[in-house]
């Protein structure tokens, strides 16, 4: 019987990637280099010998910190810059979502901007002219679109760049934060389109710090750290990886900070409350007791569909022990009202001594866009008699039998 071979079809090869800028001081020494022929400048290495494939129709993430050479691969993936060495193969046509404005020229109107960035990657005069109201609709920009794009803000500028890229149809999207700026309705808007595009077979290559919408939107991750790839793999496994990472360098001064309410947004969580298993408002528990939170939520529209998600974390460390969510569980979302009142019931929570956070989460239909974020620091303690190590506490049992020793021969 013959083995059937498979063909993988790539979008993205790269092969030892590097790329090196060089560093002046002062703007005049570029000048005075040229004429002198000396060298006065030095040589930083934004990325050293980075591997790696992408499949087509496949969703690649993109992690690391400020400095790391996140933007610079971006960059080498658009043809923005070209490499110092390596090899990097793209298959297919390519659309990006860069900095904010770029390709834009600021005198020019959205509208002419729009036609201009869609010539710009490929697309012919009668495409344009059909793709031109789609992207023009998709943005939401109305009156502005007659405008010239430097009088845009920066969600103004999000907005424009991620229609044309989306709306110009192309293999490959390139997105590097876009959904940073901009209102939560585009966001989600957005989320929408990235999601269509998955079904519809297209590569995304996405880069963000939002790891929520990097676990959920990609199959694999890329961490980079530094210039050099650290790791990649599912993408799940790379966000834990980077988090912890994250989590011991800041260790001792970390930030406990979040975001606070936007109060443009469609749905609030309004109150949090932890209680006994009888609905009784409580702060301290043994280990193994039931556990309930009451959650409040508002709606502007009865028909926005909701899910809801909740985290527990240890108060010490910010460590994650467990987290529920009604997607998760299959169970529909809220719909239908414009206020909810939800009752977690967490059953026989074995938890061991200290205090906890609680985490909840407001999400859209596909769990994914957030609309709202509430912290109830302290949430509730732990009861215990006795110092134990660890988190939790498993039902266990002891067997101890008499050691059968076989003689070796």
């Amino acid at each position: 019987m013959r083995a059937r071979m498979v063909v993988m079809r790539y979008a993205i090869r790269a092969l030892a990637l590097t790329k090196n800028y060089d560093v002046y001081d002062r703007p005049i020494d570029r000048l005075l280099e040229m004429i002198s022929r000396r060298k006065r400048h030095r040589s930083f290495r934004a990325l050293e010998e980075v591997t790696f494939d992408v499949q087509a129709g496949e969703s690649i993430g993109l992690v690391g910190e400020n400095g790391a050479g996140k933007s610079t691969l971006l960059k080498l993936l658009c043809g923005v810059t070209v490499p110092t060495s390596g090899t990097l193969e793209i298959i297919g046509t390519i659309a990006s979502i860069l900095e904010l404005g770029a390709g834009f020229h600021p005198e020019f109107s959205g509208r002419d901007n729009a036609a201009l960035n869609a010539a710009v990657m490929g697309l012919s005069p009668s495409e344009i002219r059909d793709a031109l109201p789609l992207i023009l609709e998709f943005s939401e920009l109305g009156d502005f679109l007659d405008r010239p794009v430097k009088t845009y803000s920066s969600g103004m500028y999000m907005r424009l760049a991620f229609s044309v890229a989306v709306n110009v149809d192309p293999d490959i999207l390139v997105i590097d934060e876009a959904l940073a700026v901009g209102d939560g309705h585009f966001q989600k808007k957005c989320v929408d389109k990235i999601r269509d595009f998955q079904q519809r077979g297209k590569t995304i290559f996405f880069c963000s710090h939002a790891l929520y919408y990097i676990s959920t939107l990609c199959e694999r991750t890329l961490w980079l750290d530094h210039g050099r790839l650290r790791q990649v793999g599912p993408s799940i496994d790379v966000v834990h990886a980077y988090e912890t990472a994250l989590m011991e360098r800041d260790r001792q001064s970390p930030d406990r900070s979040f975001s606070p309410d936007d109060r443009r947004s469609p749905v609030q969580i309004r109150r949090i409350m932890v209680a006994d298993r009888r609905g009784n408002e409580a702060a301290e528990f043994d280990t193994g007791d039931d556990i309930q939170l009451h959650v409040g939520i508002e709606s502007v529209d009865p028909g926005i569909p909701i899910h809801l998600m909740v985290g527990v974390l240890r108060a010490a460390d910010e460590t994650q022990c467990f987290a529920v969510g009604t997607h998760a569980d299959v169970i529909q979302p809220l719909s239908g009202q414009r206020w909810y009142e939800v009752v977690v019931s967490l059953k026989q929570v074995p938890l061991l001594r200290g205090d906890y956070a609680v985490v909840v989460f407001a999400g859209d239909e596909n769990a994914i866009h957030v609309y709202d974020r509430k912290d109830l620091r302290p949430a509730f303690s732990m009861r215990g008699e006795r110092f134990e190590v660890g988190m939790m506490s498993v039902e266990h049992s002891w067997h101890v039998s008499e050691a059968v020793q076989s003689q070796a021969r």
